[in-house]
């Protein structure tokens, strides 16, 4: 074989290696090509918004947890100061005095009572006719509870000033028993009972 022939054997078998590498080389940048863009479109390239960066997300959560916490340490406000805001204080007086034997003596004792509410005046205390207040109008129901409790009261717990002093606080909570059936409330309308007229005799 003449050099001439050898070297168009060598020429061809090198352009023949080098198509075959051209062509794996153009197959390589096509795919790397449709990944990049592909990567692209689905927005994997684009850079984060702080909101949805899951570290900042856990600060702000720890921040509001923290303030939270406060708060409850801090305790609620309480509910008779935010009330004596808006209303001033009301008192109603029972017409009727309340009269009883004392349990275990023949002495009577009769007794006038008062209240005290931060609730509004005409929603506890109204006697006119068709806007009848909350004490008006269960007036039967809290005036019979009142001498339930009063007939189990004995001579000695009057004469102290302690012993009077948790009578009043039972009459209390006997009226706000009665008004939170009748009326479905929640809190306790009535702050405090006085005794304005008192004889044991």
């Amino acid at each position: 074989m003449s050099e001439v022939d050898n070297e168009e054997s060598e020429g061809g078998k090198k352009g023949g290696i080098l198509k075959i590498i051209l062509i794996v080389i153009g197959i390589l940048v096509l795919i790397a090509g449709t990944a990049v863009g592909t990567l692209f479109i689905t927005g994997f390239f684009d850079e984060k918004p702080p909101e949805e960066d899951p570290e900042v997300a856990l600060e702000e959560i720890e921040a509001e947890l923290e303030q939270t916490e406060e708060g409850l340490a801090a305790g609620p406000e309480p509910l008779t100061a935010e009330i004596e805001q808006k209303f001033l204080i009301s008192y109603y007086t029972f017409a009727d005095a309340f009269q009883v034997n004392l349990f275990g003596s023949r002495k009577i004792m009769q007794v006038k009572l008062g209240l005290s509410t931060y609730y509004d005046e005409d929603t506890m205390f109204n006697e006119e006719e068709g806007t009848t207040g909350w004490i008006p109008r269960h007036l039967v129901g809290i005036r019979a509870g009142i001498l339930k409790s009063l007939r189990k009261v004995s001579e000695e717990t009057m004469n102290t000033d302690e012993g009077q002093q948790e009578l009043l606080e039972e009459l209390r909570l006997v009226i706000n028993e009665s008004l939170e059936k009748y009326e479905k409330t929640t809190s306790a309308p009535i702050e405090e009972v006085y005794f304005t007229e008192l004889i044991i005799q």
